[in-house]
């Protein structure tokens, strides 16, 4: 079977528009069974761990690949479940190397699979789409990543009065919305490539059409690819953050292999945090390897689309690394 057919298989799991495997959920339970029958065929043993990754070894396996099987809600095809069948497909290809393919759980809402981790191995790739159109705006198929950039995150809240719609005078407002649409314009403004910033998410009291806001809670999202431009950033926008990762680069022997083996290939920064970012951050030699993703580089929804010419030069790329990674062994 190939990579493309098993990516659909798990994409029509549970049916729908969009890939709906929440971490935890019956869906992502099938996904991982599927997973694990993929693995046996390949000459994988598959055994989960006490939080419910999927692991499939083979021999003293120190050098491990793969990624995570659920999804946002209407996700899309390749998010994840690249990296996981990829891994499948690299160990059919090197039917003698000792290595394992992990999927782990729940990327999406923590991620809390790879946090939990009873044992680490020696070196780890990872695979996945850009969700990104870098690669695509340059005309290149595969990228390396050199780093995971680091992410401040909280809430702002901005206090106004309650009024009537009709009767209060503009000049007699104090509009919470008024002055958090500022702050959203200020954010957009403070954030400055290579780094971004994002205002996602604002709830509005008491959110009724016809009353002037009295409170506006925005949420701020602020990334950038080095601990001293994030703290620039935080500075710039003035605001507290209430969680913080710090960026973490990629090293050791799978972040040369790939060089070596990807010369001219785009060197990125991935804005997303990974699995890898958690085994990178935990000490473990870690690479990661960007396939392209057209569509403009859309991802989290149905529209997420990458070529099979694509995926194929990305396993192939994959292979030989952990041919590499794995020979002596």
């Amino acid at each position: 079977m190939s990579v493309l057919e098993r990516l659909d298989e798990l994409y029509a799991i549970g049916g729908g528009s969009g890939a709906n495997r929440p971490g935890y959920s019956e869906a992502e339970d099938e996904a991982h069974r599927l997973a694990a029958e993929w693995m046996r065929e390949a000459g994988l043993e598959p055994s989960v761990d006490g939080v419910g990754n999927l692991m499939g070894r083979r021999g003293d396996a120190r050098v491990w690949t793969g990624s995570h099987l659920d999804s946002v809600p209407n996700g899309g095809k390749f998010d994840g479940a690249l990296g996981v069948v990829a891994g499948i497909e690299a160990a059919e290809r090197l039917p003698h190397a000792p290595l394992a393919v992990v999927a782990f759980r729940a990327e999406e809402t923590g991620p809390m699979g790879s946090k939990r981790l009873e044992q680490l191995p020696e070196a780890f790739v990872e695979l996945h789409i850009e969700q990104g159109p870098v690669l695509e705006r340059l005309g290149e198929p595969l990228g390396v990543v050199t780093a995971i950039a680091g992410q401040a995150s909280g809430a702002v809240v901005f206090e106004g009065r309650a009024d009537h719609a009709g009767t209060t005078p503009m000049s007699a407002r104090a509009d919470a919305l008024v002055d958090a649409a500022r702050f959203v314009l200020h954010v957009s403004e403070c954030a400055r490539e290579p780094a971004v910033a994002t205002i996602g998410a604002i709830e509005v009291e008491p959110n009724a059409a016809n009353v002037v806001p009295a409170r506006v809670t925005v949420a701020v999202d602020a990334r950038a690819p080095s601990a001293e431009e994030l703290d620039a950033l935080v500075r710039a926008i003035g605001f507290e953050p209430g969680s913080r990762i710090d960026p973490v680069e990629m090293s050791g022997p799978p972040f040369e292999v790939l060089g070596e083996l990807l010369p001219d290939a785009p060197r990125l920064v991935s804005g997303a945090g990974h699995d890898a970012m958690v085994l990178a951050t935990a000490g473990v030699p870690t690479a990661m390897l960007f396939v392209r993703s057209l569509n403009g580089g859309v991802s989290h929804t149905p529209e997420e689309l990458s070529s099979a010419e694509d995926i194929e030069r990305g396993v192939a790329a994959l292979t030989a690394a952990l041919e590499r990674l794995t020979d002596g062994d």
